[in-house]
């Protein structure tokens, strides 16, 4: 099975936030919230604002264009409902007569069976993977305590076990070899794999937190095994995915020169974009003229959040590898270019004041539109997603935060940053486009 054009909801959020205002017409129901010349805050319906945020948006893969085995798929599901039937549950007071642990463990027995649900809901192979690695994390904290309890493991154990996951961690990293034919696809595949090997690396090194002085108890040792088993689920996905990908290959070549090229020429088009940049210590009233009046505004909101995401010289930048990087430079083209065009209509007053609940409602069509026609008007669909499903997510964000006002009327100018947020959207994916062109320019896969 394969996540290739599949749809799924949800995926990971990045760190930044999306950017603002798109689309002509859009912009024709965005932008500043406040008429300055009312003496009086316009309020909307935070009922009606709720019901707009909660719509149906749109499901973006992310993706995987990997076929994964039925039986790797299963096998982990299968480990998960093995390891929740260990423990005879629900737990009795003359199974374990410490009430608050029995508690914590049926907490963590049903988190396991909220994404073992999840997981057979998820469409896309990447997403039900990532949801199964998650629920055999806490499926082993109850085998684990249980174990325990009964007096069958110890915490020099599972300690034992970490040692282990990390040595074949260590192997598998110095195994793995960039490789390839079509550089696009192997891009995606090695920044997946990169992807959860660090991901299994931050849950092998959760226990240095404690630094050993935390008493051991059956939770306390169900906890360090949950981290290790999810680890090992992690690391058994990216090795499947490694090695299916690495047998689909006809004639495998060593990509490494192509990405470190394609990274550095994305560097410079990228330091290029922002050398006529404002300062990173500017103020809103310094992006734009007339600034100023921007204060409290949807508008004014979106591009102080834009500017603020810049990859300015210092600024966060992920650790990754060299396939993950090129990935990221693609979402920071996106962002830049959302950012230009924000900043241009602004500039030009292409927006006009939000005053009712209908032209949220215009804002969120225009961002689920430009995400939709993102996508069918990217060159590269594989890389399109990669950035596209985090935006489908960021509409998500925007209704959980929207729904805190549905008791009753609000005031715009509380609503600038959330409703912000799909004018960040929309001009944010009409950029992908274009960012897709220079990644594919720059691997030499036009």
């Amino acid at each position: 099975m394969t996540d290739e054009g599949s749809p799924s909801g949800g995926g990971r959020l990045t760190r930044r936030g999306v950017l603002a205002l798109g689309g002509a017409t859009l912009l024709a129901g965005c932008g500043a919230l406040n008429n300055p010349l009312k003496p009086d805050p316009v309020e909307l319906d935070g009922e009606s604002i709720a019901r707009i945020a909660d719509r149906e948006g749109p499901t973006v893969a992310r993706p995987l264009p990997v076929e994964v085995a039925d039986t790797h798929v299963s096998g982990s599901r299968e480990r998960a409902h093995a390891m929740l039937a260990a423990a005879p549950l629900p737990l009795t007071a003359d199974d374990l007569p410490n009430g608050a642990m029995r508690e914590e463990i049926a907490d963590r027995a049903e988190h396991a069976r909220e994404h073992l649900a999840e997981a057979v809901r998820a469409t896309g192979t990447r997403e039900r993977l990532e949801l199964l690695a998650h629920a055999r994390g806490p499926a082993r904290a109850v085998e684990a305590a249980w174990a325990t309890v009964e007096g069958e493991l110890t915490a020099a154990d599972v300690r034992s076990a970490r040692r282990s996951v990390r040595d074949d961690l260590a192997r598998f990293r110095e195994e793995r070899a960039f490789v390839g034919e079509d550089p696009v696809r192997a891009a995606v595949v090695h920044a997946l794999v990169g992807d959860w090997l660090r991901d299994a690396d931050n849950d092998l090194d959760r226990d240095r937190h404690g630094g050993g002085s935390e008493p051991i108890t059956p939770l306390t040792v169900g906890e360090r095994a949950s981290e290790v088993e999810q680890a090992r689920a992690t690391l058994a996905d990216a090795r499947h995915v490694d090695e299916q990908f690495a047998a689909s290959l006809s004639e495998a070549r060593s990509l490494e020169a192509t990405f470190a090229d394609a990274r550095d020429s994305l560097a410079s088009t990228i330091d290029s974009r922002m050398a006529d940049k404002p300062a990173e210590e500017a103020d809103l009233s310094d992006l734009v003229d007339d600034g100023g009046d921007l204060e409290g505004t949807v508008a004014g909101a979106a591009l102080r959040e834009l500017h603020g995401e810049l990859p300015y010289e210092g600024e966060f930048v992920p650790e990754t590898e060299l396939p993950g990087r090129i990935l990221w430079q693609v979402e920071t083209l996106a962002q830049i270019g959302g950012f230009e065009t924000l900043r241009e209509r602004v500039a030009a007053g292409d927006h006009r004041t939000v005053e009712s609940a209908e032209d949220v409602a215009a804002l969120r069509r225009a961002a689920v539109t430009a995400v939709e026609d993102a996508l069918a008007e990217s060159a590269d669909e594989r890389l399109a997603r990669t950035e596209l499903a985090d935006l489908a997510g960021w509409l998500d964000y925007a209704a959980r935060d929207l729904r805190r006002y549905g008791d009753g009327p609000v005031e715009l100018d509380r609503l600038a940053d959330e409703v912000g947020l799909f004018l960040q959207i929309e001009v944010v994916a009409d950029a992908v486009p274009d960012a897709v062109d220079e990644a594919l320019a720059a691997l030499g896969a036009e």
